[in-house]
């Protein structure tokens, strides 16, 4: 297989910048996770991978060769789009076996590498049926053959999920899953799905604006976010508004509900907050690091439990929606007062997106 490495790579669209100075070096073997906002630049950075998007300045290299310049066929990648890319005259055997027919390789080695692909992802029983007649989702199983049936040395997803429902997206990771550690091939993948992310992923590159902002080991971004996108695709997450209040000894971080009356602060002591005294700030915390506990801080009022098989509780915090975890042995009912220990938070600029500092308590 191959390593990606990208360097102050630049793409432009007319006036318009997709992308501007991203350098990072994606390990052979990976499985790499883009994300970002509407706009970030995910798409350009795979399709600039692919060769389908010019570069304007830096370079792109697969496996040590440069292939700033090379036509899409001469980089050995293999890429799956949001929207199934089928040839619509054509069987999903014909679509599958497409990559193998225009190299002309041996019959019964492309019939052989087929074959193997759709049983793989449980497609046989689609062979001869054409494009139109078959669902999105096995549109899509079919678009997934035809990339892996050439063993590429990198593979490119682009949200190739987006389109399905929950219960087919749940099927398909397991495959992709299993494909890419099987060919061990170098993956990188588009998405904004927290699930993807968490079921898929070992490093995580982050977008903003076509800038690369983080480039880190998933759990690590989950734990210290770039930026508020960042955090919402690596897990559940909550997300209180405060306001930034000085005093002597460092800083609060103050909510009260206009409609209900509560009020709560949290200490923080960042000097960075110093230049958001008097403004708002947006704190986001997992439901791992916000226990019920009779010694915790923040006052809160359950809202529902959720299942036994998440062990948390939904509840209100001056107004905020946030998910904690329950204490061992207590089954919280709607309406019961709480209090709340939070363990580690991330605050956000609610104008730029960008993290601002963390804090919380160490944990006991």
């Amino acid at each position: 297989m191959a390593g990606v490495d990208l360097y102050e790579l630049t793409v432009r669209s007319g006036r318009t910048t997709r992308l501007s100075g991203v350098t990072l070096s994606v390990g052979d073997g990976s499985f790499v996770g883009v994300v970002g906002g509407s706009g970030s630049g995910k798409t350009s950075l795979l399709r600039a991978v692919a060769g389908l998007d010019p570069v304007h300045r830096g370079s792109i290299r697969l496996d040590g060769r440069d292939v700033t310049t090379a036509t899409p066929a001469d980089r050995d990648v293999g890429m799956v789009f949001q929207s199934p890319a089928l040839i619509g005259h054509l069987s999903a055997r014909r679509n599958v076996s497409f990559p193998l027919d225009v190299r002309r390789l041996d019959a019964d080695d492309v019939n052989r590498r087929v074959d193997a692909e759709m049983r793989a992802l449980h497609i046989e029983r689609l062979v001869d049926r054409e494009p139109s007649t078959l669902s999105m989702g096995e549109q899509q199983l079919v678009q997934i053959a035809r990339a892996f049936v050439r063993v590429p040395t990198v593979l490119l997803l682009d949200e190739p999920f987006a389109l399905l429902d929950e219960q087919l997206r749940r099927r398909m990771r397991a495959e992709i899953a299993m494909l890419q550690q099987g060919y061990g091939v170098t993956t990188l993948m588009a998405t904004n799905d927290s699930a993807d992310v968490q079921s898929l992923t070992s490093m995580l590159a982050v977008l903003d604006r076509g800038r690369l902002v983080q480039w880190a080991p998933t759990a690590d971004v989950r734990r210290l976010p770039a930026t508020l996108s960042a955090a919402a695709v690596t897990g559940p997450l909550s997300l209180i508004t405060m306001t930034v209040v000085a005093e002597q000894e460092g800083f609060w971080l103050v909510r009260e509900d206009p409609v209900g009356g509560e009020f709560v602060r949290v200490r923080a002591w960042s000097p960075v907050l110093a230049g958001y005294v008097g403004r708002s700030v947006v704190m986001g915390v997992r439901p791992e690091d916000v226990s019920a506990t009779a010694t915790g801080s923040v006052p809160a009022r359950v809202e529902r439990a959720l299942p036994l098989s998440a062990g948390g509780v939904q509840c209100s915090v001056a107004g905020a929606q946030v998910t904690a975890t329950a204490a061992p042995g207590t089954t919280p009912a709607k309406g019961d007062a709480l209090r709340l220990r939070i363990d580690h938070y991330v605050l956000f600029d609610p104008a730029s997106d960008a993290a601002i500092t963390s804090g919380g308590r160490p944990r006991t």
